[in-house]
């Protein structure tokens, strides 16, 4: 097959004209906040846009305020790891960040050196071998079974009822909620897929659908009586579209809309710290109590990985072990064993 050499130059002609750069290529005399710009306008096409916000956010708020005028070729392994420690000691904003902060906006940092340095605009990425602070696990906090009673007995006859049991009881997001349509439902095999979510443009300031966290759509089994209480509430007001449609005519419900009334409810029943995402991390613990395995409630979660489950809800294995001592214990009564 043969190739027309001048239509092969026309189009790479028509790709420079595009991108505001010399013809020649990228210049390496480039700033980092200049090669920053490049990189996530034409290089970064697969990010979400939440995730574009946040690296946006980090270069913003944060890099280009101690790298703004440098150039790629000036920033020395050195000079990042004194900017990690800056934002740990709090000498930018007179405030010290989160460590898992610090580690994001090092994350953000290093993947745009090395795309300088896999363009052959660096020697080296400077950001490749610093020292970051360890992360700290953030505090879970389920519900115990007395709280569990008196919070869904606080929601009781709430508009939002249906909503914060739906999320209680399968540990789904708040944005995989609000995006959550009736075509997702199979009720006669009893599941509900994930496969999307409403997120939100902070720049256009408008919801769009995503791909649901880590790219990982998901069918899950809940409990018979869960899916009975959808299917009731399907049925007394059946349509196709959002399960849980937004008050006052909105199409959909949104983020504040569930937030504000559930942050109500939780004062109420002396529960002001409990977040809406700790219901589900109290799906997750109530689960392992149930019995279900790491594998199952991984893959019900939505977590990249069974080691993030086992490592985020080790606390709540504690039982599990327990109860597998005493069922040891009952097989070796039963074969009448002498330890």
């Amino acid at each position: 097959m043969s190739y027309n050499t001048n239509n092969q130059s026309n189009v790479l002609a028509v790709m420079r004209s595009k991108i505001p750069l010399s013809a020649s290529g990228i210049p390496k005399n480039m700033t980092l906040s200049e090669f920053a710009e490049y990189w996530l306008k034409y290089l970064t096409p697969d990010l979400k846009v939440a995730t574009r916000y946040s690296y946006q956010s980090a270069f913003a708020n944060h890099i280009n305020r101690v790298f703004l005028s440098m150039k790629l070729s000036e920033i020395s392994p050195e000079d990042v790891q004194l900017f990690i420690l800056s934002l740990a000691e709090g000498v930018e904003l007179n405030k010290p960040l989160h460590p898992k902060t610090i580690r994001n906006i090092h994350g953000v940092l290093h993947k745009c050196l090395q795309t300088a340095y896999d363009l052959n605009l660096i020697k080296e990425n400077p950001a490749k071998h610093t020292t970051l602070p360890k992360p700290k696990k953030p505090e879970l906090i389920p519900m115990n079974n007395e709280q569990m009673y008196a919070f869904l007995e606080a929601i009781d006859g709430h508009p939002l009822e249906i909503l914060y049991k739906l999320a209680l009881f399968t540990g789904m997001r708040k944005s995989e909620l609000i995006g959550l349509t009736w075509d997702c439902f199979n009720f006669d095999e009893g599941n509900i897929r994930i496969y999307r979510q409403l997120s939100y443009d902070k720049f256009k300031k408008r919801y769009f659908y995503d791909s649901v966290k880590n790219n990982k759509p998901r069918t899950i089994y809940p409990a018979e009586s869960v899916m009975e209480m959808m299917k009731q509430f399907h049925d007394k007001e059946p349509n196709n579209g959002f399960v849980f449609r937004g008050l006052g005519g909105n199409q959909h419900l949104t983020h504040s809309m569930i937030r504000c009334p559930f942050e109500k409810i939780m004062k109420q029943i002396g529960m002001p710290e409990f977040r809406f995402h700790d219901l589900r991390h109290t799906y997750a613990v109530i689960s392992i109590k149930a019995g279900v395995d790491l594998k199952t409630l991984s893959a019900a979660m939505g977590h990249h990985s069974v080691a993030f489950t086992l490592d985020t809800y080790a606390f709540a294995l504690t039982d599990m072990k327990l109860e597998s001592a005493k069922r040891m214990q009952s097989f070796l009564n039963e074969q009448k064993i002498k330890v």
